[in-house]
């Protein structure tokens, strides 16, 4: 949250704007926190309907609500919310919904990468896999991975159902599922030239790799996702141009930098490639024509790419 000195007046808070400083609310704690909300009250509301079904079938909502509860950034429904607000939109509880969609997919993500990567912990607690596989070997093992799959997938289809249910109007939805498709179709293909050696090739090969499989994945696709979602009428084309002017380098950064933390550093990209990336970034804004708040949101979270 962007604040100093003493709390202003009320009706300043709710302007966002304070002399020549810009609050932004909800802060991202704020916001991660409304967003689980959203994610535990409906995957319990899920878990019922499947234990409805079958007793042992509600393993399927558990494991996920299990990984909600560990943690995570929570950067993409950030970023679908203040591309929200950066097109007009009013903030209610349809946007929370909306942006929770953004993370049960990425869950869905992270557990199929989980299993790709054969890791056995995430966020300091067992991936779903090594969860259901416990500690026994044989046929443990083989059920531990064909229900990763399973929860994943579960996860792919109900996030559809977040966004479809949010209560937006039929063409903001499909404009924004138009989005959500480019975002996995991208993230689809960043990742096999990742896993096929591909991104490894060369500085270019692996640019492009960290671009699509996070980049647009994490920053571009939810902003323009949310700016669909703000009116029944097309995003300004201004504003968009505007949103992926920003989002792409910042994109790029947040997945160099995972990588670099990774020890992947394959694409030849340094702290110094980062920090340029992100002040181009921050550039972007600069003329972008949009809700001062929502600006100094997206400024906020460029910031933490930095660290």
């Amino acid at each position: 949250m962007i604040r100093a000195g003493p709390e202003p007046p009320a009706s300043a808070i709710l302007s966002g704007v304070v002399a020549d400083r810009v609050l932004v609310s909800p802060s991202p704690l704020e916001l991660g926190a409304q967003v689980d909300v959203v994610l535990v009250g409906f995957l319990e509301d899920k878990r019922a309907e499947l234990a409805a079904l079958h007793p042992s079938a509600a393993t399927l909502a558990e494991e996920l609500l299990r990984l909600v509860r560990s943690g995570g950034k929570r950067l993409r429904p950030a970023l679908g919310y203040w591309g929200y607000r950066a097109a007009g939109g009013v903030p209610d509880g349809r946007i929370m919904r909306a942006a929770a969609s953004l993370e049960l997919f990425h869950t869905f993500a992270l557990i199929h990468d989980d299993l790709m990567d054969e890791a056995d912990e995430r966020r300091d607690v067992a991936t779903v896999h090594a969860n259901l596989r416990g500690t026994d070997g044989g046929d443990r093992v083989r059920f531990g991975v064909s229900a990763a799959i399973l929860i994943g997938d579960l996860a792919a289809v109900w996030a559809d159902e977040l966004l479809l249910t949010s209560g937006f109007g039929p063409s903001p939805v499909v404009r924004a599922l138009a989005r959500a498709y480019a975002i996995r179709r991208d993230m689809a293909v960043g990742q096999f030239l990742d896993v096929s050696g591909e991104a490894g090739a060369g500085q270019g090969a692996g640019r492009l790799a960290a671009n699509l499989k996070g980049g647009r994945y994490t920053v571009t696709g939810p902003l323009l996702m949310g700016a669909e979602l703000a009116s029944d009428g097309p995003a300004a084309g201004d504003l968009l141009n505007a949103l992926v002017a920003f989002g792409e380098p910042l994109g790029e950064a947040f997945q160099l930098q995972d990588d670099l933390r990774d020890g992947d550093a394959s694409h030849g990209a340094t702290g110094d490639t980062i920090d340029q990336l992100v002040t181009a970034a921050e550039a972007a804004l600069s003329t972008a024509r949009s809700d001062p708040v929502a600006v100094a949101a997206l400024r906020e979270l460029a910031g933490m790419v930095r660290v």
